[in-house]
């Protein structure tokens, strides 16, 4: 039982989607093929400032999930993961929620991932939820051009 989770939990390491953020912008600062003012906005985008976030307040108001709404405490979590993204999907912001950082790091963490339907999926290596707040009857409201990067999610980082 244990040797079959461990080997997920390896699996979700090698593929790298936990986001190391200095090696994200050393390679956006090494890509030669884009100009400085793309860079920028790339760099700012992965340091969770920038035109992403201003275009997940917009949209979301919010945290996606429980509503609270002071931006200062909220931060701009993307679904598929950065490394994982090509440019304009790491600005698009249907790649993106507003969470509370209990759900973004246990999010980020493929700890939970939420249905088409908006409905959240917990791992069992989720152990102590209700301790973080999270519980099985939060759900967001998605759009249809959410759901290929939620699908990613659910396939390559969430650990079942």
């Amino acid at each position: 039982m244990y040797s079959s989770a461990l080997n997920q939990f390896h699996k979700y390491l090698s593929e790298g989607y936990e986001g190391d953020i200095e090696s994200d912008i050393d390679a956006i600062v090494e890509n030669t093929a884009l100009g400085s003012t793309e860079k920028s906005s790339l760099i700012k985008s992965r340091i969770g400032q920038g035109k992403f976030r201003e275009r997940l307040v917009d949209f979301w108001k919010g945290c996606a999930v429980t509503g609270f709404n002071d931006i200062n405490l909220l931060i701009a979590s993307h679904i598929k993961p950065w490394k994982a993204s090509d440019d304009s999907e790491r600005l698009n912001k249907f790649n993106g929620l507003l969470l509370v950082p209990n759900l973004d790091k246990s999010f980020d963490s493929g700890l939970i991932t939420f249905e088409a339907d908006g409905k959240i999926r917990m791992s069992p290596q989720l152990t102590q939820a209700r301790i973080l707040g999270i519980t099985l009857s939060m759900r967001l409201k998605l759009t249809p051009q959410h759901e290929p990067f939620m699908s990613f999610h659910r396939t390559k980082v969430y650990r079942p």
